[in-house]
């Protein structure tokens, strides 16, 4: 197993960045109630259950693509990625257009959860478009 960063495209790079984004919002404040401030660990489990499970396919999909030379696990980590990354985007955009009950405001957490799991989402979207090499480098082995 050999580790070549030349396989990375522009889609590896844009799931890793929302994976990135994801994680850290996970764990940051989403929603203000009476008490005082929650993450979506707190506020929203079942969504924070799949948005980390997104985040781990994120990773997953950057593994395979650097190590792996045939397109086929990296193209099967893509179809998984996209498709979690779809249903946190749903679950995500709902808490934001609705909040929980007792919730009296919405938090930056809850912004930065959403812009990353976009990101997420199109990253994967492109991983699966894209066949060539990040660096326009044709793999000839």
């Amino acid at each position: 197993m050999q580790i070549d960063p030349r396989r990375l495209r522009p889609g590896e790079l844009w799931a890793l960045l929302g994976a990135v984004l994801l994680a850290v919002a996970l764990f940051e404040p989403w929603f203000q109630f009476s008490g005082g401030r929650q993450d979506a660990w707190n506020a929203l489990t079942a969504t924070a259950i799949v948005a980390a499970i997104a985040v781990i396919g994120a990773l997953a999909l950057v593994a395979t693509t650097l190590t792996q030379r045939s397109p086929s696990l990296p193209l099967a980590a893509a179809v998984c990625t996209a498709v979690l990354a779809f249903i946190a985007t749903v679950l995500i955009a709902i808490a934001a257009a609705s909040p929980p009950g007792a919730a009296s405001e919405r938090c930056f957490g809850l912004w930065l959860g959403l812009a990353g799991v976009v990101a997420l989402l199109v990253g994967a979207w492109l991983s699966l478009r894209d066949e060539r090499p990040f660096w326009g480098v044709l793999v000839s082995r």
